[in-house]
């Protein structure tokens, strides 16, 4: 028992950290309404200026086109250093605000939660660029030594960590409940109008805060850098944690956010010690500490989320455009031309680009079900198609073709739609919070443990044989076989085509309702729990097709490609193209790494330069184009019709195919419809359960 208790204390210190970003997090939430997954991103490029001051003197800055790196001379010491790097910090969450936050005020959630994944994407890339993906650490800032503990020795640091994040949230909590600005701030949370008659501005409030929540950040990263060090990657993913302890907290209270940080810390340091002495099964000795963090957040949602919004609920504002299109033939029929094209192509370059293209159109397509038409912002379908891949490794032994990987898409929908389940308590940012912790622990754990992929860490997968054909990737002719190219193109163009009689059909029909109004959807007699978990069904159905397409391609899984980070630049591709259309999909998998637009453009593979160009893009789209590549069109329209002053019809109703002739559904910014009878007066497409009677 006290070996438990001294890991318990060795990992407080880590927890600290995850409650203060916690607070970060609710800070800037309760100021601009956005729930800033960049957190994590934004404090470790404070932390990496910190420490390349630290070590070297050179001043990093987050920029492009410009020399980003400046000598300042000797390295600095300290406390110059930690003022500079705040400094940086600052300007550059100044910055975000004014160019992303803010513009994007009346934006739907979803874009809102895209556009700082996007920001984490592009911080990354720029550190990368700037300093490298290695961990850094600097000499400690706080005093060193250690104390006796229950006969073991414990670093005195971590306590002086805690000591200072409990400060901050006492001061966070006073000037929360004290002061005008706190006053003011809380105001303008509750009811923005409001405020603006008592004669506050919500946007100075909004940036105030922004600055704030950025700033305890930065402090997290600079006191970071001497525990434990700090990488571009790694620090990112402590947002995860964070965000758990948020929640707990109920995106309100800080100081319950920061205890709870504090006890996820310890709790994951006390999993380290069981994993060290086997006191758990194999199965999870891969990465059961992540476990702790998604177990917090699933308990808060389900203890503190509701079925079905109500008339307290902080309802969220507009969502974005879903769009049902006519059958087209003339664009159908080149798409599908050029995909054969490209993979019966002499180069074999073009032919697996054009394979890599296709996997990610039905991954991006199980997006586009989920987000897209049915409003629910998932961040782990990569990690779906991972599980989808691992299980048909499993299974090609035992079951012939198609048998194995009908079975491994099946036992992937039968997951998927299970951790579904908090969808029916929540919405929107809490969904996708729940999905991106779903995403870190499929990643730890089951990719890693030897129990699922196998002991040596590398899982096989057999060619795929039908009556006595070949169809492997490794086929008879050359690699990649051009027989599995068309097997490929084939199942693609089934799926699509699928997807896009579902989008015009009475399902699609529910999922729009939903989408638009769950009270209205429900008052119309349509049974919200069975859409969203066949929502849920359905999308992780096309990320186990996705991923037996991944598992033929690859031939050999280890794990690599489908971690957390990997399923951020997903969601990235997906909003860039267009998260509510197939043709933003289609988008979406020509520009994907190592896609057809990768290997034309950039020669092939994935670099950091499109890394950076991708988050810039996400960012570009988010603010200026919420309806994608793929919208462009409409959007020009729209903005036509605002500058002449008058009012520009949009199409995005149309039924799919020409043979029906029934009312669509779609809901647009601004224009929300259920299908259930008109407008709906009192419009609720998703909800917080932050009510107005909340501290």
């Amino acid at each position: 028992m006290s070996t438990v208790v001294v890991f318990a204390l060795l990992g407080v210190g880590t927890g600290a950290l995850y409650g203060a970003l916690a607070a970060g997090i609710i800070v800037a939430y309760r100021g601009s309404g956005v729930v800033n997954f960049a957190v994590g991103a934004m404090a470790m490029f404070t932390a990496i200026v910190f420490a390349e001051l630290r070590t070297s003197g050179d001043l990093l800055l987050p920029v492009v086109m410009i020399p980003d790196r400046w000598s300042l001379g000797d390295p600095m010491p300290t406390l110059p250093a930690a003022v500079l790097a705040l400094a940086v910090g600052t300007a550059l969450s100044a910055t975000i605000y004014r160019f992303v936050i803010r513009p994007m005020r009346f934006s739907p959630k979803v874009t809102m939660v895209v556009a700082t994944v996007g920001i984490t994407i592009v911080l990354q890339a720029l550190a990368v660029r700037s300093f490298g993906s290695q961990a850094v650490r600097t000499p400690s800032l706080l005093p060193r030594g250690t104390i006796e503990v229950l006969g073991s020795t414990v670093p005195v640091d971590r306590f002086y960590v805690v000591a200072i994040v409990l400060l901050i949230a006492v001061v966070a909590r006073f000037v929360e409940t004290k002061t005008i600005f706190g006053l003011a701030t809380r105001a303008a949370f509750l009811n923005e109008k409001g405020a603006i008659l008592l004669g506050f501005d919500p946007n100075r409030l909004g940036l105030l805060n922004w600055l704030i929540g950025s700033t305890i950040g930065g402090v997290v990263g600079i006191l970071a850098t001497s525990l434990g060090g700090i990488n571009p990657f790694s620090f990112s993913l402590f947002v995860v944690p964070a965000l758990g302890a948020a929640l707990a907290g109920r995106l309100t209270s800080i100081p319950i956010a920061v205890v709870a940080g504090i006890a996820i810390g310890a709790f994951e340091a006390v999993a380290v010690h069981i994993v060290a002495r086997r006191w758990v099964p194999d199965f999870f000795l891969g990465g059961i500490t992540q476990l702790v963090p998604f177990t917090v957040i699933v308990l808060a949602i389900a203890l503190l989320g509701r079925t079905l919004p109500d008339r307290s609920v902080l309802v969220e504002q507009a969502n974005t455009t879903a769009v049902r299109d006519r059958f087209r033939p003339a664009l159908w029929w080149p798409v599908i031309g050029l995909a054969m094209f490209g993979v019966l192509s002499s180069d074999a370059t073009i032919r697996f680009a054009t394979l890599q293209s296709a996997f990610v159109l039905v991954l991006v397509s199980s997006i586009v079900v989920l987000t897209g038409f049915a409003g629910q912002v998932s961040l782990a379908q990569l990690s779906f198609a991972g599980f989808s891949a691992f299980m048909l490794s499993r299974l090609d032994s035992a079951l012939p073709f198609p048998l194995a990987p009908a079975a491994a898409v099946a036992l992937t929908v039968v997951v998927g739609t299970l951790l579904g389940l908090p969808a029916l308590r929540v919405r929107g940012v809490q969904f996708a919070v729940v999905t991106f912790a779903v995403a870190v622990v499929f990643d730890e754990l089951l990719f890693r443990s030897p129990s699922f992929v196998g002991t040596t860490g590398i899982a096989t997968v057999e060619s795929p044989t039908l009556f006595g054909i070949d169809l492997g990737i490794a086929g008879t002719d050359p690699f990649p076989s051009r027989r599995f190219g068309v097997l490929v193109v084939i199942t693609v163009t089934i799926v699509m085509l699928g997807v896009h009689v579902l989008r015009s059909g009475p399902i699609g029909r529910r999922f729009a309702a939903v989408r638009a109004n769950e009270r209205a959807a429900a008052a119309g007699g349509i049974s919200v729990t069975r859409t969203k978990l066949l929502a849920a069904a359905l999308s992780s159905g096309l990320a186990g097709i996705a991923g037996v397409i991944f598992a033929y391609k690859a031939q050999t899984l280890t794990g690599a490609g489908l971690d957390a980070q990997e399923g951020l630049e997903l969601l990235a591709l997906a909003y860039l193209g267009g998260i509510g259309s197939l043709a933003g999909a289609v988008i979406a998998a020509a520009l994907a790494p190592s896609g057809v637009v990768a290997v034309v453009i950039f020669g092939g593979g994935s670099s950091i330069t499109q890394f950076l160009l991708t988050g810039l893009g996400l960012i570009v789209v988010a603010v200026a184009l919420p309806d994608g590549l793929a919208g462009i069109g409409r959007s020009i329209r729209r903005r036509v019709g605002d500058a002449i002053g008058r009012p520009v019809e949009v199409d995005e109703t149309r039924d799919a195919h020409p043979w029906t002739h029934r009312p669509s559904v779609a809901t647009r910014s601004g224009d929300e419809t259920t299908g259930l009878g008109g407008d709906d007066p009192d419009p609720a497409p998703a909800i917080s359960w932050i009510t107005a009677d909340d501290d």
